[in-house]
């Protein structure tokens, strides 16, 4: 009789210390491949956040073209802030048709108010969706109602220094040093610059502790010009620029790391 002889060896399997020790390189792999993903993704972030900074400042350069002066920091004491007024020059027709900017922000319909516009956000610190619309803060400051909710930025005008401000009578008034003044109904020309447009900032990333996100006076509606501590930013040795994410106040500050930029009266985002 003939014995039939299998000529297939057997497969050798991975024991389980060989098993764990490639599982151990791919963890170092990854360990040492994530700060490169992170810091491309920064990178990637920092042109995003710059070119929409960019679109911002073109968008006011295109205002003052066509009206011999920037925006307004706000229509009115109660009424829609620069950002509304740039609408149309950021491709936001549409949207900007549904405000009446000779009412208050409070009189506008809910889709004025609450829709945001991707290019008034930062990615490394947020987008559109996640940010929603405001949580408090938007609240009348004459009658003191309920609060009425609007879109957010990570974006503000520049009012200048805090520091030259005066009180008088209990209230507090501002020499409005910066290229937006907080004073309502009127913009600068750019003649009226005297540091010169490419010393000047025009706007930049607002600081916000992560806290406070949507929350109070100072990251209420970007649409809303009553409460422009949020639509504006101040800098002056009271008020530097941030050094962590839950510094408060009224201050400029980013997320990126290391960094914070600005578009400049010249058109340029440094």
């Amino acid at each position: 009789m003939l014995l039939k002889i299998n000529t297939h060896t057997k497969k050798a399997a991975f024991t389980l210390i060989e098993l764990l020790v490639v599982m151990s390189i791919i963890s170092v792999l990854i360990g040492l491949m994530l700060p490169a993903v992170q810091k491309a993704r920064g990178a990637v972030n920092r042109i995003s956040c710059a070119n929409s900074l960019k679109q911002v400042g073109l968008s006011m350069w295109l205002y003052h073209s066509t009206f011999d002066t920037l925006p307004a920091t706000r229509v009115s004491d109660q009424g829609a802030s620069w950002a509304v007024l740039i609408l149309p020059n950021l491709e936001q027709e549409n949207l900007y048709r549904k405000w009446d900017t000779s009412k208050t922000y409070y009189q506008q319909n809910q889709v004025a108010r609450e829709t945001g516009v991707k290019v008034m956000f930062c990615p490394e610190r947020r987008s559109p969706a996640a940010a929603g619309v405001s949580i408090s803060g938007d609240v009348d400051t004459i009658s003191k109602g309920q609060h009425v909710p609007g879109a957010l930025s990570d974006y503000a005008v520049n009012m200048g220094t805090e520091s030259k401000a005066a009180s008088v009578g209990g209230a507090t008034f501002f020499n409005n040093d910066g290229a937006f003044p907080s004073s309502s109904g009127r913009g600068y020309n750019f003649n009226m610059i005297r540091d010169g447009l490419s010393n000047t900032l025009m706007a930049g990333e607002k600081h916000v502790p992560i806290s406070k996100w949507g929350v109070g006076t100072f990251d209420s509606s970007i649409y809303n010009g009553d409460i422009y501590l949020s639509i504006s930013r101040v800098s002056s040795p009271q008020h530097r620029i941030a050094s962590t994410v839950d510094d408060l106040d009224w201050r400029f500050g980013s997320y990126h790391f290391g960094i914070i930029q600005f578009a400049f009266c010249d058109g340029g985002v440094r």
